[in-house]
C-alpha cells in the first residue's frame, strides 16, 4: 500500500470499513491516515457515496476546533484515504513514541478513570455539541458518535472518524449499537441522540444500554445535584421519538452552557405555537401569559422540590427523584413521603391544587455519634468529610452531634498512618477501632550477606530481623550478581515469621533428537548435544541449538539453587529452499537458482492457479480455447498474479515451509533480464531500458527463430486474424503445455513465447498506483521481430486481462527492512 509523500509505519486502529495507520510525511511530521477499502462495500455506489461525504467534509474540517483536521483526501485503485492530524498519546500527550503510540480517546479515558466529574462532562458536552452543530449547518451528519470516535488533540476533544460523514438524510446503515437511535442514523437528531448516550456513559459511569438508569452511587457523589440537572438534558437528547429531542445541537449546547453557568435548562414554550386567536385570548388574560406550561388549564401538574435536591419523593403511589414533576394528577389530598440518606424523612399530607408548584421542602440533616479508638491508644486522628476536616484530636474519643453520612477516619502513630471509612447513621452511635498491629520476620541467606529489601525499602543485610506492620509484604534479597530473589510473606500480630534465601548454583542437562547439535549461549558456542552445563547461576537461561538440515531451536529454562534442569528439543527438518539448490514447493512448482533468486522453471500453470482460486474464491475467466492443467494460466491481471504470490507465501508460511523473510513475488525487471540472458542494459527503470539492446532473442541472435525455439505466432495459428512468422511452425495454435520446448541455460522453460509474463515494477519504476504495468517475453500470438527481442517491454494497464497474459513466480529472501 502506497500513500503519496508519506511512509506508512503501523496500524493503530481498525474498523468495519478500513484501517487507521500511523504515517510520517516527507517533512517528518507524524500523521494519521484512514484507509477505506472498496471491498468492504457491497456496491460501487455506496463506496462512492462515502468518498463524496469525505470530500465534502475536508474543507469544513479545518473551520472548527471541534473537528479533527483533514489535511488531504485521495483515492487509489482499491481504496480511498484521508490524512489527518495525529491525536495525543494516551499517556504522553504530544510526545509520540512511534513503537508504543496509543491514541487518547474518550474511550481510553473511561477505561482509565471510569465516571468523570459532572463539570468535565459538561465542558466536553459543550465542545462536542458545538462541533456537531457546525457539522449539521453544512447539511452533514456524523452517523457514528461514540467514545472511541472522540479523540484528544493537544488536550482538546474532537470529533473523529469523520469518514462516516454523509449528507444529512442519507440512510446507509452505519453506526454502533446502543448509540444509534431507534429510527437509525443519518439525521441531526440521531447524532444528538448518540452524543446524549456518550455523555450518559461518562457522567453516570454506566453502559449506554443501561440508559436511563441512574448511577448506584448517586447519593454519595458531591456533584449529585448538578448530575441530576445534566440528566434532564440527557433525557431530552435521548428521547425515544425524534420530535421530543433537541431540534438542533446548538440548542443542546445552550442548555449545557446554562448548566455550566449555574442556571437551569431553558424550558420550551409550546404556547408560542398556539393559533393567533388563542394568543389574543391569553393576552386579554394578562398575567396568564407569564405562567409556566405546568399551570396552564388542562395540564394538572404538581412539582415537588427539596433542599437539597435528589431526594426520593413518594406522592400517593408514584415515586420520582426531586425535583419531581407529577403530571396528569387529580387535585386533592395526597400522602407525601420524602427520603434522602443522611436526612430526616418527611411524612405529611399535602393538598394538590389544580396545578402548580408546591412549597420547597427543606430537609433536616440527621445526626449521630462516633466512638473512635486505636490500638495502641494515643494516636492523632482526623475525621474528614468531602475532603474537609470535621473533627480532630487524640484517641480514644467520643464524637457527638455528627451529621449523618460517610467519613474518612485517619490515624497517625509513630510514623505510620491508617485510613478507614466509617458511616455515621441518623440517631445511632457508630464504633470504629483502627489497629496498628505489628509482627516480625527473621530473614537469612545462603551464603550470608545478601541485601534485604521489604516493600522496596532497604532493611539491612541477612541474617536480619525486621519488625513490620501486620499484613502482606514483599521481601527481596540481592546477592552479588545473582538474579534477585523475591518472596511474599504475611506478618501476623505479635508473631515472628522465618524466611530464607539460597544463592547456590544449579546445572543444566541439554539433549536433542537427533544429537550432535551445536549449543550456543549469548552467541557463543559451548558444546554439542548431549551436554551437561554445571555451575549455572539461578535464574532464567536461554540456549540455541543448530544442526545442518534442521531448523534452529531455542530452549528456555529456569535454574534453581542446587537443582538440575533438563532441556530437550526434537529438531525439525527444514522444508524451505537452500541457496543455490533446486527446489520443489508444496503444489509441485519447481524452482532453479538464477543469481540470488529462485525462478520457477515454468510459467504458472492452470492447475497452480486453480488451487489458488479454490482456496480464495477469486473469479477467473477461462479463454475461448481448450487448456489442460499443464498449460500456462491466462486472463490474469498484474493484481491477480500478485494476489497468487501473496496467497502462496501465506500458505507455506502457515505450513512451516517458508522461513521468516522468504516470500513469493513476481520477478523484477532486472531479474527477468538476467534470466533471459541479456547483458547489462543500463538505465534505472524499465522505461529507460526498453528496447536498448537490439538483435538479442531468447533463442539467440538469429531471425527468424529456428525450429523449436518456442511457441510464437506460427503457421498453425493462421486464421486467427494475427500476423504470423512466415515458414515457422511450432505445432500449437494457442498456448502449449509448459515444458514443451527445450529450457535455456538456467533450466527455465518458455522464457520466451507461450504467454507474456508480468514483472514487479511499473514502467517508470516508481511503483505509484497510476504507473503502467510491464510484461516480458512475448506470446503465442506475437510475430513482430521487435516485440520478440529480449529487451522489449510490453506496456499495459495493470488491470488488463488477456488470453496472452500470464506470469512466472520467483522465490526470494528479503531483509526485514524491505518487507
Amino acid at each position: 500500500m502506497t500513500i503519496p509523500d508519506h511512509e506508512v509505519l503501523r496500524v493503530i486502529g481498525r474498523g468495519s470499513y478500513g484501517e487507521i495507520w500511523l504515517a510520517r510525511s516527507l517533512t517528518g511530521a507524524l500523521r494519521a491516515v484512514k484507509i477505506v477499502y472498496r471491498e468492504t462495500f457491497e456496491t460501487e455506489r455506496a463506496f462512492n457515496r462515502e468518498f463524496t461525504g469525505m470530500s465534502n467534509f475536508e474543507p469544513i474540517s479545518r473551520a472548527h476546533d471541534g473537528f479533527v483536521d483533514i489535511l488531504h483526501v485521495g483515492r487509489a485503485e482499491a481504496f480511498f484515504y484521508y490524512i489527518m492530524e495525529l491525536g495525543d498519546d494516551r499517556e504522553s500527550g504530544q510526545r509520540i513514541d512511534v513503537e508504543h503510540y496509543v491514541p487518547k480517546t474518550l474511550k481510553t479515558e473511561l477505561e482509565t478513570h471510569g465516571r468523570l466529574p459532572v463539570a468535565e462532562c459538561v465542558r466536553l458536552g459543550i465542545s462536542l455539541s458545538d462541533a456537531l452543530g457546525a457539522l449539521h449547518e453544512h447539511r452533514l451528519a456524523h452517523r457514528d458518535i461514540k467514545p472511541a470516535n472522540i479523540i484528544f488533540v493537544h488536550g482538546a476533544p474532537k470529533l473523529a472518524d469523520i469518514g462516516l460523514v454523509a449528507l444529512s438524510g442519507q440512510c446507509s446503515f452505519v453506526g454502533t449499537e446502543g448509540y444509534m437511535p431507534p429510527e437509525g442514523p443519518g439525521t441531526p437528531r440521531s447524532d444528538i441522540y448518540s452524543l446524549g448516550k456518550v455523555l450518559y456513559e461518562i457522567s453516570m459511569g454506566k453502559d449506554r444500554l443501561d440508559f436511563p438508569e441512574l448511577t448506584t452511587s448517586l447519593d454519595e457523589l458531591p456533584d449529585k445535584a448538578r448530575l441530576m440537572q445534566l440528566n434532564e438534558i440527557l433525557l431530552k437528547a435521548c428521547a425515544h421519538t425524534p420530535e421530543k429531542r433537541y431540534e438542533t445541537a446548538r440548542q443542546m449546547r445552550d442548555d449545557l452552557q446554562r448548566l455550566e453557568a449555574g442556571k437551569g435548562r431553558k424550558r420550551g414554550a409550546p404556547w408560542l405555537a398556539i393559533a393567533g386567536g388563542i394568543l389574543c385570548f391569553l393576552a386579554a388574560m394578562g398575567m396568564l401569559l407569564l405562567l409556566p406550561k405546568e399551570r396552564l388549564p388542562g395540564l394538572p401538574t404538581a412539582i415537588v422540590r427539596t433542599d437539597p435536591p435528589g431526594a426520593m419523593v413518594l406522592l400517593g403511589d408514584r415515586l420520582k427523584r426531586s425535583p419531581a414533576e407529577f403530571r396528569d394528577i387529580e387535585p386533592g389530598k395526597y400522602q407525601l413521603r420524602v427520603m434522602l440518606p443522611g436526612f430526616d424523612p418527611v411524612e405529611t399530607k399535602i393538598d394538590v391544587p389544580t396545578g402548580g408548584e408546591l412549597p420547597i421542602f427543606k430537609l433536616r440533616r440527621g445526626v449521630g455519634s462516633l466512638r473512635l479508638t486505636t490500638l495502641p491508644a494515643g494516636a492523632e486522628f482526623e475525621l474528614r468529610s468531602g475532603g474537609e476536616v470535621e473533627r480532630k484530636g487524640v484517641t480514644p474519643a467520643i464524637l457527638a452531634g455528627l451529621p449523618a453520612g460517610n467519613y474518612e477516619a485517619i490515624a497517625r502513630l509513630n510514623g505510620r498512618e491508617l485510613t478507614e471509612t466509617v458511616e455515621v447513621l441518623r440517631d445511632e452511635a457508630a464504633v470504629k477501632e483502627l489497629v496498628f498491629a505489628s509482627g516480625a520476620i527473621a530473614v537469612t541467606s545462603d551464603p550470608p550477606a545478601a541485601r534485604i529489601f521489604v516493600d522496596g525499602r532497604p532493611r539491612g543485610v541477612a541474617p536480619v530481623r525486621v519488625e513490620l506492620p501486620t499484613g502482606l509484604h514483599r521481601v527481596t534479597a540481592r546477592f552479588e550478581d545473582w538474579p534477585e530473589e523475591e518472596r511474599d510473606v504475611t506478618v501476623e500480630r505479635d508473631r515472628d515469621a522465618a524466611l530464607g534465601f539460597e544463592f547456590s548454583n544449579g546445572s543444566v542437562k541439554i539433549t536433542s533428537a537427533p544429537g550432535g547439535a551445536i549449543v550456543s549461549q549469548a552467541g557463543k558456542e559451548i558444546g554439542q548435544t548431549p551436554l551437561l552445563v554445571e555451575e549455572v547461576k539461578p535464574g532464567s537461561v536461554v540456549y540455541e541449538l543448530r544442526l545442518n538440515g534442521y531448523k534452529p531451536a531455542v530452549l528456555n529454562g529456569m535454574v534453581a539453587p542446587k537443582q538440575q534442569v533438563f532441556l530437550a528439543a526434537r529438531l525439525e527438518q527444514k522444508r524451505s529452499p537452500e541457496p543455490g539448490k533446486p527446489w520443489e514447493n508444496s503444489i509441485g512448482m519447481k524452482f532453479m537458482p538464477v543469481g540470488g533468486t529462485h525462478f520457477c522453471i515454468w510459467k504458472t500453470r492452470v492447475q497452480d492457479y486453480d488451487a489458488f482460486r479454490a482456496a480464495t474464491g477469486r473469479p477467473h475467466d477461462k479463454p475461448d480455447f481448450e487448456q489442460s492443467p499443464a498449460h500456462p494460466v491466462v486472463n490474469v491481471s498484474f493484481y491477480d498474479a500478485q494476489a497468487f504470490c501473496e496467497w502462496l507465501t501465506a500458505k507455506e508460511r502457515s505450513e512451516n515451509i517458508l522461513e521468516e523473510g522468504q516470500l513469493y513475488r513476481l520477478p523484477s525487471d532486472l531479474e527477468w533480464s538476467l534470466a533471459v540472458g541479456l547483458p547489462k542494459e543500463g538505465g534505472n527503470t524499465p522505461e529507460e531500458r526498453d528496447g536498448k539492446i537490439k538483435g538479442e532473442f531468447p533463442w539467440g541472435k538469429t531471425w527468424p527463430p529456428p525450429s523449436g525455439a518456442g511457441n510464437y505466432a506460427d503457421i498453425s495459428a493462421r486464421g486467427q486474424h494475427i500476423a504470423i512468422i512466415a515458414g515457422y511452425n511450432d505445432g500449437f495454435a494457442q498456448t502449449s503445455p509448459v515444458g514443451s520446448f527445450p529450457p535455456n541455460s538456467f533450466g527455465l522453460y518458455d522464457i520466451g513465447g507461450n504467454v507474456w509474463e508480468w514483472i514487479q515494477e511499473g514502467y517508470n519504476g516508481d511503483g505509484k498506483s497510476r504507473d503502467w504495468g510491464v510484461l516480458r517475453g512475448g506470446s503465442w500470438a506475437n510475430s513482430n521481430r521487435a516485440e520478440l527481442q529480449s529487451s522489449y517491454r510490453n506496456v499495459v494497464d495493470r488491470n488488463d486481462r488477456d488470453v496472452i497474459y500470464g506470469f512466472r513466480c520467483v522465490l526470494v529472501s528479503e531483509p526485514a527492512a524491505d518487507r
